[in-house]
């Protein structure tokens, strides 16, 4: 039987189906051939959307954080799984739930420790009101310098920061914009080193919403602004600098699309708050 376990890398359930996977491969070897996608809340988002596209009716009011299928079925959350383990394999599992959150804290520490990319955070308010936190992976691997670039902005505590700036632009069906450290207007792009730094590479494609990349006026003029896409965006891809994608916040960025705006400005201020590598603030 070929096992397909879709869930999020932070969901107790999904670590519970993981390890009684695991089990029944143990002590039924070759019974299944079990294939697990670890996903970010991000992307399970995105995955739960389509699979409720193609199941419709039977999956609306699908809540959980992990969805499994054998030989192309629905099973469904973590406990349908374990009912079917039960059934079909004996499986009984006398594990607490403290267990589990504590394998999917792991999981998801070990996620967030990944050498090879940096894990950020950042807080807006609108018009003095808290809309959350947005949580971005960035591929310091791919765009090392790019990526530095940001971070030492994002973490800075001198006057050349992204705490208290401005997201002064929305384009409805777009991107948001911000970064402008000089004074909010759009007008202006300062790298941390001063001035402006070449294009490193286009090879992380605009192809979801909640790409991060940075805003130019044209080849090699990339400063302190960004950009947030609402969308797929491919006309982007050899032209702006995309150097990660949102992981946690999804529903922040759909709000931000939704602000009202004159001119593309939203009508009131929507703030850079907060800012810096996640791990720094847990």
């Amino acid at each position: 039987m070929n096992v397909e376990l879709y869930g999020k890398i932070k969901d107790h359930d999904f670590h519970m189906v993981k390890l009684a996977l695991d089990t029944i491969d143990r002590d039924h070897t070759g019974a299944l051939a079990s294939n697990v996608h670890s996903l970010t809340d991000t992307d399970w988002e995105s995955f739960l959307d389509k699979t409720k596209n193609e199941f419709r009716g039977e999956m609306w009011g699908f809540k959980c954080g992990s969805m499994t299928f054998v030989d192309g079925q629905l099973i469904g959350n973590g406990d349908d799984f374990m009912r079917w383990a039960k059934e079909k394999f004996g499986l009984i599992d006398f594990r607490p739930p403290a267990f589990y959150e504590g394998l999917s804290n792991q999981a998801y520490k070990s996620y967030l420790e990944n050498p090879d990319r940096d894990v950020v955070y950042v807080d807006l308010v609108h018009d003095k009101s808290p809309m959350g936190r947005m949580i971005f992976e960035l591929y310091r691997d791919i765009v090392p310098d790019t990526v530095g670039n940001f971070v030492k902005l994002l973490t800075a505590k001198s006057e050349k920061k992204y705490i208290g700036s401005l997201l002064h632009r929305i384009v409805k069906s777009g991107w948001v914009q911000g970064g402008d450290i000089v004074n909010g207007s759009g007008g202006n792009s300062d790298s941390a080193a001063g001035g402006k730094f070449p294009d490193e590479n286009f090879a992380i494609k605009h192809d979801r919403a909640g790409i991060i990349g940075m805003a130019n006026d044209g080849p090699h003029t990339n400063g302190s602004q960004f950009y947030i896409t609402f969308g797929p965006a491919p006309w982007m891809d050899h032209t702006y600098v995309a150097f990660g994608c949102l992981i946690e916040g999804q529903h922040i960025l759909r709000d931000l699309e939704n602000i009202e705006t004159v001119n593309e400005r939203p009508k009131r201020p929507l703030t850079v708050h907060d800012c810096g590598l996640l791990k720094d603030a847990l």
